[in-house]
């Protein structure tokens, strides 16, 4: 009969507990050792997602499936590492429209200054970027399941999408509330009158003749145009 070394032990009572608790995610230092690392590496009972960030499982499954049913905990994960962030443009667009499906390209942007693509398992990835421009008042919290995320407000995310007449879009621009006051500043910070000209064009082709008669006042009164 094979003896089970001490290490071993523990690495097999730390697996148990966090499987118990359905905690699959580990960071590396949360592991009570490097050996306790290696062991369920070596042992097929957990697998490295990205540097410092491994999954938990039972000894033969599939990795890919496990990123997918532990995606937004993953992203949850990873994203603390940049805040302040905001997920935005495309990828908040379709989180406001209830979408939580696993999106191959998930574009972030954060006020530190760096740029990053991170691939993920499953050829999925996260596309960050810098903001000079980041302000924490133009994002708000968004919970998918027991996971917590920060997103762009609608107006920031109407403002970047550019228009369009894409089906997420359309949905979005007739569902969505604006807030004026924030349009207002969003607009005036970084004026951009081609942009909010095909807004208009997009809100009158779907019956919102409130949000176009908004953008037509900011347009007027807070582009300001230069010889």
């Amino acid at each position: 009969m094979k003896k089970i070394s001490k290490p071993q032990k523990e690495a097999c009572r730390f697996w148990k507990t966090k499987i118990k608790n359905r905690s699959f995610i580990v960071e590396g230092q949360d592991f009570p050792g490097e050996y306790v690392r290696k062991i369920l590496l070596r042992e097929d009972l957990a697998f490295r997602v990205k540097r410092g960030l491994y999954l938990l499982k039972d000894k033969g499954a599939n990795p890919q499936d496990l990123v997918y049913m532990s995606y937004w905990k993953i992203i949850e994960s990873l994203l603390k590492k940049y805040e302040p962030y905001s997920i935005e443009k495309k990828s908040a667009l379709s989180l406001y429209l209830g979408d939580e499906s696993i999106p191959l390209v998930l574009y972030v942007h954060t006020s530190r200054n760096v740029k990053y693509s991170l691939p993920l398992s499953s050829g999925l990835k996260i596309q960050i970027r810098p903001d000079p421009d980041f302000h924490k008042k133009t994002r708000q919290d968004i919970t998918i399941g027991t996971v917590k995320l920060f997103i762009d407000v609608p107006e920031k995310v109407l403002l970047s999408i550019r228009g369009g007449e894409d089906a997420d879009f359309s949905a979005f621009l007739k569902g969505a509330k604006f807030d004026k006051r924030m349009l207002e500043i969003l607009y005036s910070a970084r004026p951009k009158p081609v942009v909010v000209k095909k807004l208009i064009k997009s809100a009158e082709l779907h019956n919102r003749k409130d949000l176009s008669k908004i953008l037509k006042t900011i347009l007027k009164e807070y582009t300001i145009y230069r010889l």
